[in-house]
């Protein structure tokens, strides 16, 4: 099964430098797609594995907008899911249903063109996730679907960044 959409994702946590050590807090949007392979299924449920897949470009500014810089993120996480009721199979017809599941992901960012262009971090760690799924099996939706979810990842690096985000995926 397949799904594409957007992500908007928020990092923070304090980053330490060999000099000083300073909050870091930042909003990120990207593109994400995701795919999944159902390995236990019955009529209403299914367990999968999926990648949600994301990436995104845009400009960083700290907190007072006296500076700006370009970045490039992407997020690599491995999830394992418990799917109910609506697109947890691709012949389920119910019209709404949701997931919660676990993982482990991978971010990377890199700032440039800025006072923080030194920053290109890394954070890593588990990850809980769940939301709502949407469908129709009318003629209007073609059998597709509305994921919407919420994530929340805890950095285990250094740093200790940690990722929350929110999703809204288009279900094939």
């Amino acid at each position: 099964m397949h799904s594409f959409g957007g992500t908007i994702s928020a990092l923070f946590g304090k980053v330490e430098t060999d000099y000083s050590s300073y909050s870091f807090a930042m909003r990120q949007t990207s593109l994400c797609y995701f795919p999944r392979l159902n390995f236990i299924a019955n009529e209403n449920s299914s367990v999968s594995i999926g990648f949600p897949l994301a990436a995104g470009i845009g400009i960083a500014a700290n907190s007072d907008a006296s500076d700006a810089g370009l970045y490039f993120a992407y997020d690599l996480p491995a999830v394992l899911d418990y799917n109910m009721g609506a697109k947890s199979t691709s012949d389920n017809e119910n019209s709404f249903g949701g997931y919660f599941g676990v993982g482990f992901g991978y971010y990377k960012l890199s700032i440039s063109k800025s006072t923080y262009s030194n920053f290109n971090g890394a954070t890593y760690g588990p990850m809980i996730r769940g939301g709502v799924r949407i469908s129709s099996s009318s003629d209007s939706w073609n059998g597709h679907g509305i994921t919407i979810g919420l994530f929340y990842k805890k950095g285990i690096e250094k740093q200790k960044l940690n990722t929350a985000g929110f999703n809204i995926l288009y279900d094939l």
